[in-house]
């Protein structure tokens, strides 16, 4: 059977405790009572860019969306953009063999919001791509194009509602990322035709707890969780060994009904979202492969600083979701040898 790997903690972030960390799951738990929970999650946990990072235009010859983005050598390092900046931005240019395509697709709250599918010419598998906190497809949009060349891929990914140009701005919330992610996933297997068994889930950050909830739902190949949070008071308290009842984006226990196989990446100097909340979703997965625990990555590096193991790493992530094909839960395939730490508008 799978088990966790031991890592050393020493750098761990500080976790709130003592009067502090009372002071705070008290706050949460008031507030919650007051019926504010959203309008906390929009000042505290939700961080969308603004402007964000992309334009949609339109090609007058074509009469095709196109993605305005500001060019990666000139992409500034700061979360937010400059009037100077916009002005920088133009049409995003793919490789030849890839195709891109601009979406808008209604959720079930009513919300619209916008999506970006890039294909390649031999990708058998599909990545439903939910992004973390303080980006957009935009911003997004370099590093789904390495994934697509890399993995042989294709890859949606979207805005949550209140990002980008998606829904109005400033009314994120957790029911909307849920409906916001299974909008997407309906576009994929209804319009697109791509059956379940070809999608594999990827959740950065943030996007690990509508990853999670869809792979409650659907029978999907895989799952990816990048630098996942466990729960949101868990980011704070890591030590918990259970979630109070106002907690949110409860990961550790919704991954525990995952109907797919789950690759866990962490880094264990993660200062954003603590190494435990990784262990714990690992842990809690019931049917898993072995994990990467990137030694010495903090939360926004492994991509960059790690970049050839990270695709190789993927790349046999998703053979190995190939191999273990319908194993149901409770059958951990993990090998014991490893050693590696509904309306849709085309705008």
């Amino acid at each position: 059977a799978a088990h966790s790997f031991d890592v050393e903690d020493d750098n761990k972030p500080p976790e709130l405790s003592g009067c502090e960390g009372c002071c705070v799951m008290c706050c949460f738990d008031c507030l919650t009572c007051c019926g504010c929970r959203n309008i906390i999650c929009r000042k505290l946990i939700f961080f969308p860019p603004e402007p964000p990072f992309y334009k949609v235009d339109v090609d007058d010859l074509k009469n095709t969306p196109v993605l305005l983005r500001i060019p990666l050598p000139l992409l500034p390092q700061a979360e937010f953009l400059s009037d100077e900046d916009l002005k920088l931005m133009t049409p995003a240019q793919l490789p030849h063999s890839l195709e891109i395509q601009m979406l808008r697709l209604k959720t079930s709250k009513k919300s619209h919001i916008m999506a970006c599918f890039i294909s390649h010419p031999k990708a058998k598998d599909t990545i439903l791509y939910s992004h973390g906190n303080a980006t957009d497809v935009g911003m997004q949009s370099y590093a789904v194009e390495t994934l697509v060349i890399a993995c042989r891929v294709n890859v949606l990914f979207y805005d949550y509602t209140g990002y980008g140009y998606s829904g109005k701005p400033g009314l994120p919330s957790p029911a909307h990322i849920e409906s916001d992610i299974q909008a997407a996933f309906d576009y994929l297997v209804n319009d697109a035709g791509i059956p379940a068994n070809r999608i594999i889930l990827y959740g950065q950050s943030l996007g690990s707890v509508p990853s999670c909830i869809l792979a409650k739902k659907h029978r999907v190949k895989g799952m990816v969780i990048h630098a996942g949070l466990a729960s949101a008071i868990r980011v704070l308290k890591p030590s918990l060994n259970k979630s109070p009842w106002f907690d949110l984006f409860r990961n550790a226990d919704y991954i525990k009904e995952a109907k797919c196989p789950v690759f866990v990446i962490h880094g264990t100097l993660d200062q954003a979202v603590p190494f435990s909340n990784g262990k714990l979703l690992y842990d809690n997965a019931p049917i898993k492969i072995s994990p990467w625990w990137v030694e010495g990555a903090n939360h926004n590096d492994i991509e960059m600083n790690y970049a050839r193991q990270y695709y190789v790493r993927l790349s046999e992530a998703f053979r190995e979701f190939t191999r273990m094909g319908t194993a149901e839960p409770g059958e951990s395939k993990t090998p014991p040898n490893d050693n590696h730490s509904k309306e849709v508008k085309k705008i």
